[in-house]
């Protein structure tokens, strides 16, 4: 050992004291610092953020006066952690330390003592959610009490696996397994996040494997031993992670401070182990091997001969090379893979032969390719560049960072600085040449170097044709057949690329000092997460605007859930709106209404109604009507009851047969001549004297029984029965009489449509249209067809079908009353309710008392009750003094509409459906 490595050990461990006393780790005058060089950290990549902790760091302190003091070793009493994201900018020539962010193991309110010492050496195991320190030495102190040697510390960022809703990031302490320690030092350390699993191989111990410090004289707690062990932590599930130790075969050579590389090939991906040294002259505080001569002979070949383990099969290789870079120990390594994964190209650079310290460190730069396994130097460098125990990350797929490490002890008396104090240096992968500085915004997939696919075969983004070791080929079959097997690579994760941050003053801003700031996607998710939800609300507000004018404008309507309420309304829809309101009754006292204001220019029809009702009150001849000819509308047609003659009207809107099929749930479809919603077929029903029916499909209204089929109905045909032979007699009558004009069988319109209610007065003869206005000689008789002959019948309608229209012997708006015709006050239709008693059918009127009539003298079995008409006129002149016919109910009785068993389709009491 050299009297310079004995000055050196000698300086620091006085300036570490001096450092220990002082919580600051500066000296008097100092006002900066800049970092010399960094021994040895524990270091990781986690996701966006590299994390430094340990090691021996030194300090270039500047003064006050402007001079330099010796550099200094603060031992980092505070437990300090530093933290670099790949988002900084930075130039090497830089005092990178202005950027670093800080965090630290006891919180940074007191020192780390015996919690948690400063380490040099060991090894920071990670996945992309926490990490844990293992190993390494720390400084034998007897203030300050050691770990327990099965204790590790763990720091965790963010869950995984499982919901942990009371997850609290931050620092923790973590219990070994039996049979495991922490105490071993300068071993290969690798992490593969994608198989949450981590590994710790070879290093050294004490010859008894109890603790180890920081190398003195003393070698039982030197280590000095080599460790033949392979240490596995799994990390699959978060708070159980598990450790395990297996040791190595004997063809595999335990080593000090060798490279440890996951490569992405077979199940789970292999380990590589490059380079290390047996004995290493940096283990005892001589500074010498103990065994350089064993060191030379053996310490090559893990350069020629390399270790490979599969993990998927945890199964050792040995695979043989050619021109490798022969001792080397203490360096750093990394791997980028070709774009088509056809090569896996291992960068390893610096170290030295571990057994000079006072000797030229390398500063080249060589490449391992697999698996042709042809070692290259890409890059060759200077020996004042040079250095070793430093680690090496990718931030980029095309670039490597280098961190920390010291210079060669050669030719000086103090504590060398590394070149320029470039605590950091950067190299390109791809082009073979170091950086000057950092961008986070620019940077390229990974291109195998010119170089080494000119060895290989293929180009540029891969397509390598070598695809065996060469020149020696497999060493074993099962290392060729985990080659072949294909890593599933959709499991590697990659948080590149970084947006570019800036900062003011060495500080990033809205971080805090512990470097854990908000991950870098964040802010994008966060951006989209809000994106959404403003879309959203904006569609949701203008679907609400549209529905609120559609209300206002009536395009929409909310369902009516009561069912009367629903029969009410469809009856209010079936009526004219342009003739009378639904519920207004009319009177006989104003026959002669203001036609001019209510609906225009009096019809030349009603002004002879007027003419013929002025001359019945007056006693006078009652003047000849003429008939007018309408042309039929396309719209179904109907007469309304009134004290006029029959009018022809348009637009009349649905009857309440059209009514109840189309706005009810009575009605069915399709339509047949059976069903309660056919038009030709409706129920049997008993018409009172004081109300007509208005859905009728003839032409008359009053006492008279009438057919309920239609000429253009499908359903018509022969009908059965006395009802059926009458109707058939009064076809055959009225096809007899003079001018009668059609046949009854023949549609009374040519626009008469199935389904539509026509009339059929225009199609009269003038001698047959007399009778029907009163205006003939003859006396009628009130006889109806289907009814019996003689004085005492009651007035019947029959619900089978008829094949043609039967008109009736009265005319229109007329009742008899001993004897005599009389006009009846017109009726108006009322909509239905349903606080009325039950009646039998749907349009019977329900009297405001049970009467009976039998004969022509309608004598009441039961007082009347005296009817009055809208306005307080009397429902018309009585013809004869014997005892009046009982009062007709009111003309403004309102009809009922009510469920019929044969509409229901229910069988009747008399066994007819």
């Amino acid at each position: 050992m050299s009297w310079l490595s004995i000055a050196w050990l000698a300086v620091g461990a006085h300036l570490a004291l001096i450092v220990d006393a002082q919580a600051s780790g500066w000296v008097p005058g100092q006002v900066n610092a800049t970092m010399c060089q960094w021994q040895a950290p524990r270091v990781a990549a986690i996701k966006d953020t590299v994390y430094m902790d340990g090691g021996y760091l030194w300090w270039f302190p500047g003064m006050s006066d402007g001079s330099y003091g010796l550099p200094t070793q603060d031992g980092n009493p505070l437990g300090i952690i530093y933290t670099l994201n790949f988002s900084k900018p930075f130039n090497v020539s830089n005092n990178v330390s202005s950027i670093f962010g800080t965090t630290s193991l006891t919180g940074g309110s007191t020192a780390a003592n015996s919690f948690a010492p400063n380490y040099l050496d060991g090894a920071m195991l990670a996945n992309d959610n926490e990490f844990f320190l293992y190993g390494g030495l720390t400084t034998k102190s007897a203030a300050n009490s050691d770990p327990p040697a099965n204790e590790v510390i763990v720091n965790r960022f963010s869950p995984y696996g499982s919901d942990k809703p009371g997850f609290k990031p931050g620092f923790d302490r973590k219990t070994l397994p039996d049979g495991m320690t922490r105490y071993v030092t300068f071993g290969g350390a690798a992490s593969s996040p994608s198989e949450n699993k981590a590994w710790y191989f070879g290093g050294m111990r004490s010859p008894s494997g109890g603790p180890i410090y920081v190398p003195t004289l003393n070698n039982s707690v030197n280590p000095v031993n080599v460790s033949n062990t392979l240490v596995t932590l799994d990390m699959t599930t978060q708070y159980d992670e598990s450790w395990s130790n297996s040791t190595i075969p004997n063809t595999v050579r335990g080593r000090a401070s060798p490279e440890l590389v996951w490569v992405p090939v077979g199940a789970q991906g292999i380990l590589v182990a490059l380079g290390g040294v047996t004995y290493p002259d940096y283990d005892n505080g001589k500074m010498s091997s103990q065994n350089e001569a064993q060191s030379k002979a053996d310490s090559p070949s893990f350069m020629s001969d390399i270790d490979i383990y599969d993990i998927a099969n945890d199964k050792w290789y040995k695979q043989s090379t050619i021109a490798g870079p022969g001792l080397l120990a203490r360096g750093c390594a990394v791997v980028a893979a070709a774009q088509d994964y056809s090569s896996y190209n291992i960068y390893y650079y610096g170290g030295f032969n571990g057994l000079n310290e006072d000797s030229d460190f390398n500063d080249d730069v060589w490449v391992l390719s697999l698996p042709s396994f042809m070692w290259m130097k890409i890059a060759s460098g200077k020996t004042d560049h040079a250095r070793a125990a430093h680690k090496c990350v990718t931030p980029y797929p095309d670039q490597m960072m280098v961190i920390g490490g010291y210079p060669s002890l050669k030719g000086g008396n103090t504590i060398p600085c590394l070149q320029n104090n470039q605590i950091i240096q950067l190299f390109n992968l791809t082009e073979g040449k170091w950086m000057n500085s950092y961008d986070p915004a620019s940077y390229h997939d990974y291109g195998v170097p010119e170089m080494i696919h000119l060895m290989i075969g293929g180009d540029f983004k891969g397509s390598a044709t070598m695809s065996v070791p060469t020149p020696s080929g497999w060493s074993d079959d099962g290392l060729k057949n985990v080659f072949e097997t294909k890593y599933p690579t959709s499991k590697l994760t990659h948080y590149y690329p970084y947006t570019p941050d800036h900062y003011v003053n060495g500080t990033r801003p809205g971080v805090s000092g512990d470097g854990n700031g908000l991950p870098s996607w964040v802010a994008p998710v966060l951006g989209v997460v809000l994106g959404l939800v403003f879309i959203t609300a904006v569609v949701v507000l203008v679907m609400l605007y549209r529905r609120r004018k559609l209300l206002r404008k009536g395009g929409m309507s909310t369902r009516e859930t009561d069912e009367n309420g629903n029969r009410i309304m469809s009856w209010i829809r079936g009526q004219d709106s342009n003739g009378k309101a639904p519920t207004v009754t009319t009177s006989d006292d104003n026959p002669d209404m203001d036609y001019e204001n209510h609906r225009g220019a009096m019809p030349p029809q009603a002004q002879q109604q007027a003419a013929y009702t002025q001359a019945a009150r007056a006693g006078q001849p009652r003047p000849e009507m003429a008939m007018v000819h309408h042309e039929m509308p396309d719209t179904p047609l109907f007469e309304m009851m009134d004290t006029s003659p029959a009018l022809e009207l348009e637009n009349t809107g649905l009857t309440p047969v059209e009514v109840i099929n189309k706005h009810t749930h009575f009605g069915r479809a399709p339509h047949s001549a059976t069903t309660p919603t056919n038009p030709s077929s409706l129920s049997h029903y008993t018409v009172s004297q004081d109300h007509g029916s208005i859905s009728s499909n003839s032409a008359h209204r009053g006492v008279g029984s009438v057919s309920s089929g239609r000429p253009d109905s499908p359903a018509l045909g022969g009908g059965g029965g006395a009802a059926a032979a009458a109707a058939a007699g009064a076809t055959a009558a009225a096809a007899s009489s003079p001018g009668h004009a059609g046949t009854p069988s023949q549609p009374s319109s040519p626009r008469a449509l199935p389904g539509r209610i026509t009339s059929q007065v225009s199609n009269l003869s003038r001698g047959d249209a007399a009778h029907l206005r009163n205006t003939s000689d003859a006396s009628v008789s009130s006889i109806g067809v289907g009814s019996t002959a003689g004085d005492n019948h009651q007035v019947t309608r029959s619900n089978a079908p008829s094949p043609d229209p039967v008109l009736s012997p009265l005319g229109e708006n007329t009742m008899e009353v001993g004897g005599m015709p009389s006009p009846s006050p017109p009726l108006a239709v009322s909509p239905p309710s349903t606080d009325e008693q039950h009646v039998s059918d749907y349009m019977s009127v329900k009297p405001t008392s049970q009467q009976t009539y039998t004969g022509r003298n309608l004598t009441p079995s039961a007082p009347t009750l005296a009817g009055t008409v809208a306005g307080g006129a009397s429902p018309g002149p009585q013809q004869s003094p014997s005892p009046p016919p009982p009062a007709a109910a009111s003309p403004s009785r309102r009809s009922y509409f009510h469920e019929s068993t044969d509409d229901l389709g229910e069988k009747a009491s008399n066994g007819r459906r």
